[in-house]
């Protein structure tokens, strides 16, 4: 049972009763309540929410809403969904829904906002987060919706003019565009297939071929053509206006689908007007891929001397500036490919210099092969490759390639005697080179034109027309190309006259022999004695290489090469003498001459002493005959077809062919092609089907 003793409090528990704990007690009791005053500061919520309005789909760069936008509220923390709800608005009022994706409200317009519409979303007071704490101010944000999707550019530009033929059609759009819609929106007249590519909200249309030029196009966007959202277009139209014709290509070197063509070809395009340099740039392109440079010049023209002449050895001469210019020309790096197909393009943004453009030109050509000799090869001249140049064919036709390069006439030329080395004139300049093409060496000096090439019989030097840059005329010079010797005038006058770039086509006169311009002399066996017929006015003059005598003017007026006959040890010339018969002269050394019997063109004489000659007809057409040495007989005709004439006999280096050239008796400076036939009239065969001053070379 208990006791109502009193009980007495052990010593150990004495000290509470003592003064010490009571004053120790305050402290703690402090410490106690700032622990719960923190305690409620640092661990209950009385932070109100924040938040952000924007939009989910702005118009890039533009600050306008797409129609399909939506509305993101997006809350720093959970909030109490309702009050957010409730506190949402937007003027003008439009349905929405509403939904959640974590702390974000996102309000989605039931239909696409109208366009153009400014709008204002205000969240209201009273959004309040989990713990009831409640958002004290409202916000809001104001938006417009864009307008109808607009084309912000296009090249070519409105309006634009003188629009290249090759230019890419380009439409940048504000906005992006729905890719097939856009198309189908899209119209280009006059009507133009084309590929279409996108980048972004700008559209590039490539035409499948250049544009016609001189034309306007015209450029339309509407309907059902839409953005991404679905909006309409704004209706669009724009126009340009190609570049006009004005500047036409009358000749392409080497022409379109020729075979046999120089590996040292050059290709050009010779226009009828002058060529904006600044337009030429990368406009040709070989395939097979060739490198090389790419200019626009003048050709050569000898048709009136100048103070200032200057030749070049590789190049057509350059006008003083560039405003008369208009050949544009293409040298390749290095020589192209032998049996090789190239073909050309030639963009069509070539311009005159006015302006005006060139259209685009694609051919083909195919290269021959080069050779090192010539020997038992038959050279002629042939304009098949664009221009008069020299080719060479087998005796049976067969493999026909250009020999010479040049872009204007050439308008003479002769072979060494070994075949190796040739020389031509063209432009009224003078080369030298190896039968392949190769090492091509400029006799003609500075200040000079030349003409009527013709080796020494040694092969050391030519003979050459020569006049000044003035035109002055002076006569023939020897000119060394082996040994250091100085040029050596022969003849003091009588060089051909200016102009030797007016010669077209083949080169045929329309008259039996040659031009003035080609070489008309032969040389003595013993090189010492040369029979010349002028260029000048075809005066025939028996000439001393040496320059131990002057010129013998022998009263005959020629009109084709002279040849030399070793079997008679004379020289044989067709001439007449003051009348109107032609007929053969033969000349000796010391300068006695004698009719040698009837002829009315260019001689050939074979190995074994048959003499072959053209001789007219009293139909009027010309033929080749044969003439046997030693035979009393008159010449023998070997041909008879009045519709064609005949030129340029040649004999081959066994005396059993002779080949000619052939032209239309009523068209006479129409070639008929190369043809060869026995010296009994027996074997007629055309070689080639144009070409014209065929040698059958030993």
């Amino acid at each position: 049972m208990l006791s109502s003793c009193p009980v007495e409090v052990p010593d150990r528990l004495g000290w509470l009763n003592s003064g010490r704990f009571i004053r120790a007690l305050a402290p703690i009791a402090g410490l106690a309540l700032v622990a719960v005053v923190l305690y409620n500061a640092t661990s209950v919520d009385r932070v109100p929410p924040s938040y952000h309005i924007k939009l989910s789909a702005p118009l890039q760069g533009s600050g306008l809403a797409l129609t399909l936008t939506s509305i993101d509220v997006v809350f720093s923390e959970q909030v109490n969904r309702e009050t957010a709800e409730a506190a949402f608005s937007i003027s003008p009022d439009v349905a929405v829904s509403l939904h959640w994706q974590g702390l974000t409200l996102i309000v989605t317009p039931s239909a696409k906002l109208p366009l153009s519409t400014a709008f204002t979303v205000n969240m209201a007071a009273g959004v309040q987060d989990s713990v009831g704490n409640s958002q004290s101010k409202g916000q809001e944000m104001t938006f417009t919706t864009v307008g109808r999707p607009t084309v912000t550019a296009v090249l070519p530009a409105a309006s634009a003019v003188s629009v290249p033929v090759d230019s890419t059609i380009q439409i940048t759009f504000d906005r992006l565009m729905d890719l097939q819609k856009a198309l189908e929106g899209l119209t280009i007249s006059p009507p133009t297939p084309y590929s279409a590519t996108w980048k972004g909200a700008s559209l590039s249309i490539v035409p499948d071929d250049p544009l016609v030029f001189g034309t306007t196009y015209s450029i339309t966007l509407g309907d059902p053509a839409i953005d991404t959202d679905g909006t309409p277009i704004s209706p669009f139209t724009s126009t340009f206006t190609t570049v006009g014709v004005g500047l036409r290509a009358t000749a392409l070197i080497p022409a379109a689908n020729v075979a046999g063509v120089s590996v040292q070809s050059p290709v050009a395009v010779v226009f009828d007007g002058p060529v904006d340099p600044s337009s030429i740039a990368d406009a040709i392109h070989l395939t097979p891929p060739v490198s090389g440079s790419i200019q626009v010049v003048n050709l050569p023209d000898d048709r009136q001397a100048t103070a200032s002449a200057s030749p070049s050895a590789t190049q057509p001469a350059a006008s003083p500036n560039d405003s008369g210019k208009n050949v544009l020309v293409f040298t390749p790096a290095g020589p192209l490919a032998s049996h090789t197909t190239y073909t050309v393009s030639m963009s069509p943004n070539v311009r005159s210099t006015n302006g005006e453009a060139a259209a685009g030109q694609t051919w083909s050509f195919t290269t021959g092969e080069p050779v090192s000799s010539a020997q038992n090869q038959i050279v002629y001249l042939s304009d098949r490759g664009g221009v008069a140049n020299v080719w060479l064919m087998n005796p049976d036709g067969s493999n026909q390639r250009e020999v010479t390069a040049e872009l204007v006439p050439v308008s003479g030329f002769d072979v060494s005697g070994d075949g190796n080395t040739i020389a031509f004139g063209a432009g009224g300049v003078v080369k030298w080179m190896g039968i392949s093409g190769d090492n091509v060496h400029l006799l003609t000096a500075s200040g000079s034109f030349d003409y009527a090439p013709e080796f020494t019989p040694d092969g050391t030097a030519l003979i050459v027309g020569r006049r000044d840059a003035t035109g002055a005329d002076l006569g023939y010079w020897r000119i060394p190309i082996v040994s250091g010797a100085d040029p050596t005038q022969v003849v003091p006058d009588g060089a051909p006259a200016l102009g030797s770039v007016t010669l077209q086509g083949d080169e045929l006169t329309g008259l039996p022999g040659e031009p003035s311009w080609a070489p008309r002399a032969a040389f003595s066996a013993d090189g010492k004695s040369m029979l010349l017929v002028r260029g000048l006015d075809d005066e025939v003059e028996l000439v001393d290489v040496t320059g131990a005598n002057p010129p013998v003017a022998l009263h005959l007026t020629g009109n084709s090469r002279p040849i030399w006959d070793p079997q008679d040890g004379a020289f044989h010339v067709v001439a007449n003498s003051g009348g109107p018969d032609w007929s053969s002269w033969r000349v000796s050394t010391d300068g006695s001459v004698v009719s040698d019997g009837a002829a009315a063109g260019d001689l050939a004489v074979a190995y074994d002493g048959p003499v072959a000659a053209v001789l007219q007809t009293l139909d009027g057409s010309f033929h080749v005959a044969i003439s046997l040495s030693g035979s009393s007989a008159g010449p023998v005709p070997l041909t008879n077809d009045r519709t064609w004439s005949d030129g340029s006999p040649s004999f081959s280096p066994d005396g059993s062919l002779v080949v000619f050239g052939r032209y239309a008796t009523q068209s006479p400076k129409v070639s008929g092609g190369i043809w060869v036939i026995g010296p009994d009239g027996n074997g007629l065969t055309k070689l080639a089907a144009d070409g014209a001053y065929p040698r059958w070379l030993p």
